[in-house]
């Protein structure tokens, strides 16, 4: 065998791992993709979807099991509510909650993470020990204590999961923006007169998407399980509206006799977080990958 037919199997070998290692994170991602669209759709097509309307009460069907026979295909509960309506609806507040926090956090922690940077340095010093102060507050007892104040509204919830989140996305985005700024196209671009305005759209911002499309999975799951929990213990979505964490709450002293009323809210919990994070963890393993073959 030749060298040239030596190298070509070597390289066959090496390349054949990493096509396996790419196929299983790329069913990952799959997978993950279309657990969140199942939710995202659930939300969106709940007035079509759903049988019953979520808040009418049926006195003949109290605490019925699931059955195919009455149209209440995941049962009622102790109002005589339908359940599988009210996992439909239920799934807006979690959407809109966790995906409008983190969207939130993701511009204001980009934006602080470049403006820092470039317009002012200055300010950059203040903004990292801000950072490090958020981060050693947990953020449940942050939440607790503004939702105690101003009120369990969808808004202030919004509002107060951002303001939590938002250092893991300073943090992403100062980190990369400093690297391009030590890169030599950049000084390049300075020495040609070429303004911040102009250079940062087009060699920071296209580098720092991937990054923040990672991070934005990462705090989406971590925001739909603390809205949950909040939900859970009354600070989150207030009765009569549905709310997986408040269906679970509402359910969770009856489990033994009516296992439905929490089960069910629960495992669309559950199929939201694992697909959030799949996705996540294929969009990581793919980027980094990336990455590390530009480098090469």
């Amino acid at each position: 065998m030749s060298d040239a037919d030596e190298a070509t199997a070597a390289s066959a070998r090496v390349v054949r791992p990493r096509k396996r290692h790419l196929s299983r994170f790329a069913w990952r991602g799959f997978v993950g993709g279309v657990l969140v669209l199942l939710c995202a759709g659930a939300a969106i097509m709940a007035p079509w979807l759903a049988p019953f309307d979520p808040n009418d009460n049926d006195l003949m069907t109290l605490m019925s099991g699931p059955s195919l026979a009455d149209g209440h295909w995941l049962g009622t509960d102790d109002l005589g509510r339908d359940i599988f309506s009210r996992i439909l609806y239920g799934a807006r507040p979690v959407i809109v909650v966790a995906g409008g926090a983190t969207m939130l956090a993701v511009l204001l922690g980009a934006v602080l993470g470049i403006l820092t940077t470039y317009v002012a340095p200055w300010l950059d010093k203040v903004i990292d020990r801000l950072a490090d102060i958020q981060m050693t507050i947990p953020g449940l007892v942050l939440a607790l204590l503004a939702l105690s104040l101003f009120g369990p509204r969808i808004q202030n919830l919004i509002v107060v999961l951002a303001l939590e989140n938002w250092p893991l996305h300073y943090r992403v985005a100062r980190n990369h923006t400093l690297n391009v700024r030590g890169q030599g196209y950049m000084e390049a671009a300075w020495l040609a007169g070429v303004p911040n305005w102009r250079a940062v759209p087009r060699h920071v911002i296209p580098g720092l998407l991937p990054l923040l499309t990672v991070t934005f999975t990462i705090s989406a799951a971590f925001v739909a399980t603390t809205a949950a929990g909040l939900s859970f213990i009354g600070l989150g979505v207030q009765p009569p509206d549905a709310d997986w964490g408040l269906m679970v709450a509402q359910g969770k002293s009856q489990l033994g006799s009516a296992w439905w009323l929490s089960v069910f809210p629960a495992l669309a919990l559950v199929a939201l977080l694992g697909g959030v994070q799949m996705l996540g963890d294929a969009l990581s393993q793919r980027f980094s990958l990336d990455s590390r073959n530009n480098r090469a």
